[in-house]
Formats: structure tokens, C-alpha cells, sequence
């Protein structure tokens, strides 16, 4: 049967204390204590583990990870229907100016927003004139004509910069549960279309979920391939 190695601290807990009972070793405890008792019996932080084995080490993230791509989708489908009400939350905070776009109207409303109250702030000349009288011009009609808005288009890499990152094996990463919660909100006050939530959240999975996730659609895309019959 073919073997694979795999990182010792990615294993799940199960796994673990099942392969220190294999070695007759203390299978208690937290699980960096496991993950360093097999290392020391290891001589090494990968181990080879056979199909068996890693599937066994996959069942329990395998549900996870189902559960969470169904919830983001379900989650989703919910927003775009309207069925789901916007919670209260802090004020969104402004997008960096790399990522903005940098036509001339993005400029111009940007110059706009930064001044209080509608006033336009003054610009400054020099021996070539004013630096930017096209874009003074259009400030002044702004101001006369309507309120300032912001208005942005997201891009993937917005959205995957935004989300919080959801690794089953890190102590400090937030749950299944948090990680979906959190997506709800954020797509609620950014309102993300659902093929950039959906593809964002696949972005932020990491270790075994990721890798998981993956594997998933490797299957998925062999069973499309493959002829029917």
C-alpha cells in the first residue's frame, strides 16, 4: 500500500494519540505535547502514513470543511434573496489607495471625499500653472451638484485580504462557526456578490482544510472528465 509523508503537526488529534498507542507511548495531553512526543519517537517532523490512515486523519475535517462550504453558500443564497437581516457592526474602513482605481473621475471623487463640509480645498500653483485644473474643475461642480459617495468595485484579492483565515489545527484561528459568522457580516456591509465570497473563503482555508479542499475538486474534475457510459 503506498505511503506519504506528511507533517506531524498537521495531524488531527485521533491520529495522533492512535499512532502513539501504535508506538507504546503516553497518548494523553494537549496537542502540541502529542504532536512533540512523536516527533521525539520520530526522529523527524513528517511521518509516513498510508491511505488508510490519512483518511482516517481526513474524517473529521472532511465534515468541517463540507459543513463550511455549504453554510458560505447557504449564507449567500440568504443574502442575495434578502432573507437575512444586517447586524450591527463598526464603520467600514476606507480602501487603500493602491487598490483604488486611478482614472480621472476615481481621482477627482477622491479629492472630493477627503474635503469636509463641501468645501474645496484650494490648489496649489506653480511657474507651470495649476497642477491639476481639470481635476479642480470637476471638484467645484461636485460640490454644487451632489453629496460625495463612495463607491467601490471589490476585487478577489479585496475580498481574500478582508476575510479571516480558517485553519482547523491553529490554536488562534476562529471556528467553523466564527469563521462563517464573520463572513456573513463582512458580505452584508460590503455587499460582496456570491461568486467572490465563495471563492475568497476557498482562498482563506489553510493546512489540512486546504488541502482537503483541493482533493475535493481534483475528484470533482475527474468525474466531469471522465466519459459516461
Amino acid at each position: 500500500m503506498p505511503r506519504q509523508k506528511f507533517p506531524i503537526a498537521d495531524l488531527t488529534c485521533p491520529v495522533l494519540r492512535k499512532l502513539l498507542r501504535d508506538r507504546e507511548l503516553r497518548s494523553a495531553g494537549r496537542k502540541p505535547d502529542l504532536v512533540k512526543r512523536l516527533i521525539d519517537s520520530e526522529g523527524s517532523d513528517e511521518i509516513e502514513l498510508s491511505d488508510n490512515e490519512i483518511e482516517d486523519n481526513d474524517d473529521d475535517l472532511r465534515q468541517t470543511v463540507s459543513a463550511l462550504v455549504e453554510n458560505v453558500a447557504s449564507i449567500m443564497a440568504a443574502i442575495k434573496n434578502g432573507q437575512v437581516g444586517v447586524p450591527p457592526v463598526p464603520p467600514v474602513p476606507p480602501v487603500p489607495s493602491a487598490v483604488l482605481p486611478q482614472d480621472d473621475d476615481a481621482i477627482a471623487e477622491a479629492h472630493h471625499q477627503r474635503t469636509p463640509f463641501n468645501i474645496t480645498a484650494p490648489t496649489h500653483s506653480t511657474a507651470f500653472g495649476d497642477i491639476e485644473p481639470t481635476l479642480r474643475r470637476r471638484n467645484e461642480t461636485m460640490t454644487s451638484t451632489r453629496q460625495p459617495t463612495a463607491e467601490y468595485v471589490f476585487q478577489p484579492r479585496d475580498v481574500i485580504g478582508i476575510l479571516p483565515t480558517f485553519d482547523p489545527l491553529d490554536d488562534v484561528s476562529p471556528s467553523a462557526e466564527q469563521f462563517i459568522d464573520r463572513i456573513e457580516k463582512l458580505a452584508q456591509v460590503y455587499h460582496w456578490e456570491e461568486y467572490l465570497v465563495l471563492f475568497a473563503a476557498q482562498a482563506k482555508l489553510k493546512g489540512p482544510a486546504k488541502r482537503w479542499m483541493t482533493d475535493c475538486k481534483r475528484r470533482l474534475q475527474r468525474g466531469k472528465n471522465s466519459p459516461k457510459r
